[in-house]
């Protein structure tokens, strides 16, 4: 049985710039996090207090990362609106930004593993013109972020889910010869700050998986004419 389960709390967490507190353990900070570990057992002023000031993250955010911490089970993360999730919105992609910062400020590992099955599902999801979910050429930062940001964390989508975001990118043009959607993600990857150099390979891989399969369909196609 987890510790935290039968004992008390001895540290106390204020976030943000309020007076919001929140109680927790030692041993469940300390043991995941590099950060709570230094502040708790380094002889700091913190370790002596019991109470770690966290200016610089939110209320929303640092229960986030309690609750996993604690084994909750990852809630989405993605944005709601009256019609339901919005798995590619703006407001989606930062708030995803924002949780797997506040992680990676308190040097916690694997989150971004747990996180990718969101992703993954929606990116699996996704189908041009059809009743699965409607990829748009706005749609493009919002996706490029996410994959970014979960690279960065150590996470990585499977080859089917990066497989079928590509097949829809690329499926607009081939379709309805609108190069909207490939021309924004193009525009997007080459402005990104930061890029993470695992998720430029794996997206690279899938492109050139799905070039090799339309090059062989179109030679069959002009095999067959002769």
């Amino acid at each position: 049985m987890p510790i935290y389960l039968y004992s008390k709390p001895d540290v106390i967490l204020a976030i943000g710039d309020s007076e919001f507190e929140i109680e927790a353990h030692e041993y469940t900070l300390a043991s995941q996090s590099e950060f709570f570990k230094a502040a708790l057992r380094s002889g700091l002023k913190e370790s002596q207090e019991r109470r770690i000031t966290l200016p610089e993250i939110t209320k929303d955010n640092m229960i986030t990362v309690l609750n996993w911490l604690y084994r909750v089970p990852v809630e989405t993360y993605y944005a709601y609106n009256m019609h339901g999730k919005q798995p590619f919105s703006k407001e989606t992609a930062q708030a995803l930004k924002d949780i797997m910062q506040t992680f990676d400020f308190l040097q916690i590992k694997g989150a971004g593993r747990d996180y990718c099955k969101f992703m993954e599902q929606s990116l699996k999801e996704i189908r041009v013109g059809s009743t699965g979910t409607q990829l748009n050429a706005e749609d493009a930062e919002s996706i490029v972020t996410q994959l970014n940001e979960l690279y960065k964390s150590g996470a990585s989508i499977s080859p089917s889910a990066m497989n079928n975001l590509v097949d829809e990118i690329t499926r607009g043009y081939s379709n309805l010869g609108d190069d909207s959607i490939p021309q924004n993600f193009i525009e997007v990857f080459g402005k990104l700050s930061d890029p993470d150099g695992k998720c430029f390979r794996d997206i690279s891989v899938a492109y050139a998986r799905e070039l090799h399969t339309r090059l062989k369909q179109q030679r069959t196609i002009n095999f067959s004419e002769y």
